[in-house]
């Protein structure tokens, strides 16, 4: 049974004196920014395929950041493969630090108040208005590309070699797709529920069947992009194609990391009926992504018909 909240006798002088909560000095923040920051100029840098005479022309940060990653002193260049898998694991390790900071300021030390706690989901409501914005002008360009398609892609929409295309087929693929990230969603949705009512090993199931039919979905886009025939580079309706199920694809990723955190915090008991805040956030992500990927079918498969 997942543990209810009860009342408990403290000594008043051990905790704070005020609903909110007020952060303490971290050195994290800053070091995930600048390990991401340096993901991303590297990244930048081996996709243009830049060589130690380039990077003059790319950035006095990146030559800075990456000359030492093309010559050292003993004349061995770093392979930027190495330099890209390094951070991103010193990123892994830093921001899992980050997080158990996080839970412990929720079940150890009380921060998470009952007003933190709105707080918190007010500032997820923002962050999910953000994303909205985020997938907005790739939408508004495909819309456009649409309704009033140029001469170079043959005054038709989908484009010529485009149109009949297997894997644009809404009753096929992209269906099961569809079926399984929503099937998650009502798995997640009955994983809620059973925190509420303290039935933990329901919980932990419903979790398992949300994680996995996660993981499904992004193995079936993956087969996806292997079966479609046109690239990224493929006039409009392959960049716009490519960025709109590639972002909401790598939103997903994201989703069932969060909901692997849950399904952690969950069997070390770390949630409560009444205090599952960071479960609760991580829901309203997965379920905002199962309505974009609605719009995304409707829109990209149904509308390309």
């Amino acid at each position: 049974m997942i543990k209810k909240s009860k009342l408990k006798l403290i000594n008043i002088a051990d905790t704070q004196q005020h609903p909110f909560h007020v952060l303490t000095n971290s050195k994290l923040p800053i070091i995930v920014a600048t390990l991401a920051g340096s993901l991303a100029i590297t990244f930048i840098a081996k996709i243009h395929g830049m060589n130690e005479s380039e990077l003059d022309n790319f950035s006095i940060v990146a030559k800075n950041l990456l000359e030492a990653f093309y010559r050292n002193d003993i004349g061995i260049a770093i392979s930027p493969n190495i330099v890209i898998l390094s951070l991103i694991i010193f990123i892994i390790i830093s921001m899992w630090s980050w997080s158990l900071n996080l839970f412990n300021e929720s079940t150890q030390s009380g921060h998470h108040t009952i007003r933190v706690q709105l707080a918190l989901k007010y500032g997820m409501l923002l962050f999910l208005l953000s994303e909205a914005m985020l997938f907005f002008p790739f939408s508004w360009a495909f819309f456009h590309g649409s309704l009033s398609p140029s001469i170079s892609l043959g005054a038709i929409w989908p484009p010529v070699g485009i149109k009949y295309i297997e894997t644009l087929n809404p009753t096929m693929l992209p269906l099961l797709n569809t079926i399984v990230l929503l099937s998650s969603g009502i798995a997640l949705i009955a994983a809620h529920r059973a925190i509420i009512f303290g039935h933990k090993k329901y919980t932990l199931n419903m979790m398992y069947l949300a994680i996995s039919f996660g993981i499904f979905f992004s193995w079936l886009q993956f087969i996806e992009y292997g079966l479609t025939k046109y690239t990224i580079n493929d006039g409009l309706f392959g960049s716009v194609f490519f960025m709109l199920t590639g972002l909401h694809g790598f939103h997903v990723v994201v989703g069932t990391c969060l909901l692997l955190i849950s399904y952690w915090r969950i069997a070390k008991d770390q949630f409560s009926t009444k205090h599952h805040i960071g479960f609760e956030t991580a829901a309203w992500y997965w379920h905002f992504f199962d309505v974009v990927w609605l719009f995304v079918y409707s829109f990209v498969y149904i509308w390309s018909l």
